[in-house]
């Protein structure tokens, strides 16, 4: 694999997977050991996340907002459910973007996981990676927003659910929808919903927040995983410097 030019964090995914099979199989006594135990793992290599600057955020949310640019039909679609689309991904998006919740943390969400409190949602219970649970407060502006989005829905329905007791989206689909808000916004980064957790993980360390807090919210397991942000943080830092 390393003679193929394969990618560092592939190799590792499948030594992994050859490990785990060769565990079950020493169990199970298929085999007496495991071959892969030694074998070398390499270093995958350390990339900055990529995330939004304010002037870019504030772009892609007057881009997510503007509806003139939708069309009144789309293979049969009434006005209505074109118009409702737009909607649950202003909602979605936003959502990312104030809570820093993998996609299919957000995706998974149902209205009784949401507290509300008068007219606004106050923080969301999420079940993460490890059946880790954690609760998400919300800031006030976008939980006005989301308590008026599930206004209507039933406690068992999925926030962002296509119609009435249904499933939500695809991961991939709003991928899509992402992308082409990007375009529309004149965004040329990659950006995809997990880099909407990094734009959220960015704005609470440059607003002080402690790592340890940042870990907590983001519902990483180890905070060796949350401290590439104070790389994020110190470039940003040489690159004010480097204007003067």
């Amino acid at each position: 694999m390393r003679d193929t030019r394969v990618k560092a964090s592939i190799v590792v995914r499948r030594v992994s997977a050859l490990s785990t099979f060769y565990k079950w199989a020493i169990r199970n006594h298929l085999v007496e050991n495991d071959p892969v135990y030694l074998a070398e793992k390499p270093k995958r290599p350390h990339r900055l996340p990529i995330w939004m600057e304010p002037d870019e955020q504030a772009r892609f949310k007057q881009a997510l907002h503007d509806n003139s640019d939708l069309p009144e039909n789309v293979f049969g679609q009434t006005p209505e459910t074109i118009m409702l689309t737009r909607q649950r991904y202003q909602v979605l998006f936003d959502l990312l973007q104030n809570s820093g919740l993998r996609i299919s943390e957000a995706l998974a969400l149902r209205v009784s996981d949401v507290t509300v409190v008068g007219q606004y949602a106050r923080s969301v219970r999420v079940i993460g990676k490890g059946d880790r649970e954690r609760q998400i407060p919300l800031p006030a502006g976008f939980g006005e927003e989301l308590a008026a989005w599930i206004g209507d829905m039933q406690q068992t329905d999925y926030i962002f659910c296509k119609e009435p007791g249904g499933d939500p989206p695809v991961p991939r689909t709003v991928r899509d929808y992402l992308k082409k808000i990007m375009k529309k916004a004149g965004i040329d980064k990659k950006i995809t919903p997990h880099k909407l957790r990094h734009t959220y993980a960015t704005r609470l360390l440059e607003s002080g927040a402690a790592l340890v807090d940042i870990q907590t919210l983001l519902g990483h397991a180890d905070l060796k995983t949350t401290q590439i942000y104070t790389h994020v943080s110190t470039e940003r830092i040489t690159e004010l410097v480097s204007r003067l």
